[in-house]
This record gives structure tokens, C-alpha cells and sequence, in this order.
């Protein structure tokens, strides 16, 4: 299920460094490196029907115009505006997202327990933010938080 499919991005060097640890209590964890050698943890919880990347953007005061543009850039990700391919459908997943301390974390609710669906649509989420949301206006946040390059 879902160790499967984020195992065979790794196994097809979407990402690296590809590590999980077992379940306890139905909840596991996996981790791997992608975009400049960052850590990503993506947190499973069946009880709660979620995929969460913790913590996936740090530093982002709550409230700012950076965190708002954010929610409404996720909230655009189920809109029947964009093609299906690149749209979550709220039928079978939805999007939330937390600000805690700064620190923002992306949560994907499964609800139709389509975890498949959930894994690969995360993953497509996650090179949409870094790659089309955060490389417009917000290209010094890159520099200073991912260790993007500045040209």
C-alpha cells in the first residue's frame, strides 16, 4: 500500500535516501531526501485516514502573507479549473494544512481509503509547491530555508 508505491519513486530516484519505520498503534513513518539533499518526513495515520508531511515548510510566521497564499494555493488544488491530473479530488482526499510555531506541515484525509490515490497525489503535491509555488515570488525563501541556489 502506501510503503509500496513512496518505495517505488525511491526505487525509481524520484527521491533518495528512502527509509520507513513500521507501524505502531496505525500510525508509520517514512523519510527520504529530495531537493538538495532536504529530509522529508511523511507521517501515515490510519486511524486518523492521513498523510502528513511534517514540518514541511519552516519558517513561515503565522499569520503572513506567505501562509495565506499557501492556503489558498492548496485550496486551488481541488478546484475542477485545473486538468484532473493535477487536481485532488475532494471526493477521494482532502487538503489541510497547520502552522505551528512557523513550522508548516501538509496533511492529505483519504476518504475513500484509496491510499494509492493519496501517496501518488502527495508526492505530485509536494514538486508542485517546491517547483511552481515557491519558485515565483518566494525564491529568496528557497535560498535561505532549502539552500536553493541564487543566480
Amino acid at each position: 500500500m502506501v510503503t509500496g508505491v513512496l518505495r517505488s519513486y525511491a526505487d525509481r530516484g524520484v527521491f533518495r535516501g528512502f527509509a520507513d519505520k513500521p507501524f505502531v498503534r496505525g500510525r508509520a513513518e517514512y523519510r527520504f531526501l529530495w531537493l538538495h539533499e532536504t529530509p522529508f518526513r511523511l507521517v501515515l495515520d490510519t486511524r486518523r485516514r492521513t498523510l502528513t508531511f511534517r514540518d514541511l515548510l519552516p519558517n513561515v510566521p503565522y499569520p503572513s502573507a506567505m501562509d495565506r497564499s499557501f492556503r489558498a494555493f492548496l485550496k486551488e488544488r481541488s478546484s475542477s479549473s485545473l486538468p484532473p491530473h493535477r487536481r485532488i479530488d475532494p471526493d477521494r482526499a482532502t487538503l489541510f494544512c497547520a502552522n505551528r510555531g512557523g513550522n508548516v506541515s501538509v496533511s492529505i484525509e483519504v476518504t475513500r481509503g484509496d491510499w494509492d490515490y493519496a501517496v501518488k497525489k502527495a508526492v505530485s503535491l509536494l514538486s508542485e509547491i517546491f517547483h511552481g509555488f515557491l519558485r515565483g515570488p518566494y525564491f529568496r525563501y528557497m535560498a535561505e530555508n532549502f539552500n536553493e541556489a541564487e543566480e
